[in-house]
Order: structure tokens, then C-alpha cells, then sequence
């Protein structure tokens, strides 16, 4: 009877064993307000991605920072949110939370600074503008 029921607590851990291995994993991250920093930079490259379980095309730039030409990129919001056209070359200033991502400088926008005007994409605490959908008709950009 023990034998069985070794045999039956191997395999159970086996089966979830291969599935947690098998299930594609998109890796986490969240803001954290401890690790703000503020970049200004110019805009190399905007990226429209799929991000968190494919719900919304992202928006995501490239940002080369002025001071040391160091590459950051820079998850901003859903595309639909951010209501304004970036161009490649523009010069954006970004406060937000620097994110370990293996070899990649992430970071997740709070503020977004672009042509004199500022847009709060997340709350002072990291929770994002956007929640509640397309239909919040508030006010973003403030001067």
C-alpha cells in the first residue's frame, strides 16, 4: 500500500512537473517605486507589441539617454492610451522604474515628457492610468 501510494505522489509531481515546464511563461515584472529613475534621451526605435497576455498592442520605445548613450527600453502604455504620434529622433524625458530584465535596460514610464507637455501614465504609486479600458474619457496631457 505505501509503494502505491509513492508511486502514485511521484507521478502526480511529475505531471506538474511538465507542465509548469511546458507552459510558455512570460516573465513578470512590476513597478516598483524604489527603483525610479529619470531619462532623458532621444527616441531610436517605437515598437507596437503584444505585452500581457496579447490584451492590447504596447507601446515601446527605444530610448538612447543624451548624458551616456546608454540604451533603455521603455514600455509606455497601450497603444490606444497614449493618444499623442512619436516620431523616431524626438527627444522624450521619462520618469520610471527600472526594471532587470537580464541584458536589457527596462524601465515602465510613469511620466512621459514630450514636446513641453507631460502625460501620467501610472499613478505616483505604479498602478497604470489605463485601467478600466478605452472608454475614460479624462483629460492625459497637462502643460
Amino acid at each position: 500500500m505505501r509503494l502505491r501510494h509513492r508511486l502514485f505522489a511521484t507521478a502526480a509531481g511529475l505531471a506538474v512537473w511538465c507542465v509548469l515546464v511546458a507552459s510558455p511563461q512570460e516573465p513578470q515584472h512590476f513597478y516598483n517605486v524604489d527603483r525610479e529613475v529619470d531619462i532623458t534621451g532621444t527616441v531610436r526605435e517605437i515598437v507596437m507589441e503584444p505585452r500581457y497576455q496579447d490584451k492590447a498592442a504596447f507601446l515601446t520605445v527605444v530610448l538612447e539617454e543624451k548624458k551616456t548613450g546608454k540604451l533603455y527600453t521603455v514600455e509606455i502604455s497601450p497603444a490606444w492610451f497614449f493618444e499623442q504620434d512619436l516620431h523616431q529622433g524626438e527627444s522624450l524625458r521619462i520618469m520610471g522604474s527600472l526594471v532587470s530584465e537580464g541584458k536589457v535596460n527596462l524601465v515602465m514610464a510613469r511620466q512621459v515628457r514630450l514636446r513641453g507637455e507631460m502625460m501620467a501614465v501610472r499613478d505616483k504609486h505604479g498602478f497604470p492610468n489605463w485601467r478600466g479600458g478605452p472608454g475614460r474619457q479624462k483629460r492625459r496631457w497637462k502643460r
